[in-house]
């Protein structure tokens, strides 16, 4: 079995590749050739994956990406074993529907990045688009497992009706966090702005740098969270996130909501040493 698969993007692309089902659990028993000979869609026709890339490697599961890759869509989607790095700044759906395996991105995605997920990783160095970790199209159900970190900022409805999982922002978060959240964790390192937790059932969403409390929660009380204590160290040890001092062994402010729903969710706020 071979050390890696590398596909090589070298120029840019006129028309968007779907990369979906492209993944090490597909890829671990086929040939360079078998590989380079699989159908993918550039824009709203077929072509072989080795007409849009260079294949090299064969019988891995160990995948590696890069080159011009901002209309490369769907990298990672579907995955359920492996691992995928990417070099680059890829399109939308990156890991959509991921199952299991380890996807890493030295760069920023597009939007979508993370939906339906139900088990598996996914890194990102850089920023990422909207729905971060949210649902497919009429699905009641975003992100079901998993985890995701980025490093930087992220769009709008980051962890939207999710239902398990974490979610790491390394940056600040724009409206719609943890939406019709019905568990599951959100952290934010920045802050979050715009609406948030709102029909939030479970969920915890922390926001470290503030955000503004909806009318819709209560004050419940000002502590100093334990089990974030243990997330911020296991966030550090396993993947490398840091944050300053002061937020692990500080105070918070926790805000219980969404009383229009269940009332069950939590909003916490850094809220001094």
């Amino acid at each position: 079995m071979g050390n890696s698969i590398t596909l090589s993007f070298r120029q840019s692309l006129d028309n968007p590749v779907d990369l979906t089902g492209v993944v090490p659990d597909a890829l671990e028993k086929l040939s360079e050739r078998e590989i380079a000979d699989l159908p993918v869609w550039v824009g709203r026709r077929k072509a072989a994956l080795g007409d849009v890339c260079t294949v090299r490697g064969e019988r891995s599961c160990d995948l590696h990406i890069e080159g011009q890759l901002t209309a490369v869509n769907g990298i990672g989607a579907g995955m359920h074993r492996g691992r995928v790095t990417v070099a680059g700044d890829p399109g939308r759906d990156v890991g959509r529907g991921m199952g299991g395996g380890l996807l890493e991105v030295d760069g920023s995605v597009g939007d979508g990045a993370g939906i339906a997920l139900s088990g598996g990783r996914i890194k990102i160095t850089g920023r990422a688009g909207d729905h971060l970790g949210g649902a497919l199209p009429g699905a009641a159900r975003g992100m079901t497992g998993g985890e995701i970190i980025t490093g930087g900022s992220v769009g709008r409805g980051a962890g939207a009706s999710a239902r398990r999982g974490l979610i790491v922002v390394g940056g600040d978060a724009g409206a719609g966090v943890a939406h019709a959240m019905i568990a599951g964790t959100v952290l934010v390192v920045g802050r979050v702005t715009g609406a948030v937790g709102q029909w939030n059932k479970r969920g915890s969403v922390v926001a470290l740098a503030g955000a503004t409390i909806p009318a819709t929660y209560r004050y419940a009380c000002t502590y100093r969270p334990v089990y974030l204590r243990v997330l911020l160290a296991y966030l550090r040890r396993s993947h490398g996130v840091t944050v300053e001092d002061r937020f692990t062994t500080g105070r918070y402010a926790r805000h219980c909501g969404d009383l229009s729903e269940l009332g069950k969710g939590e909003l916490l706020t850094w809220a001094g040493p």
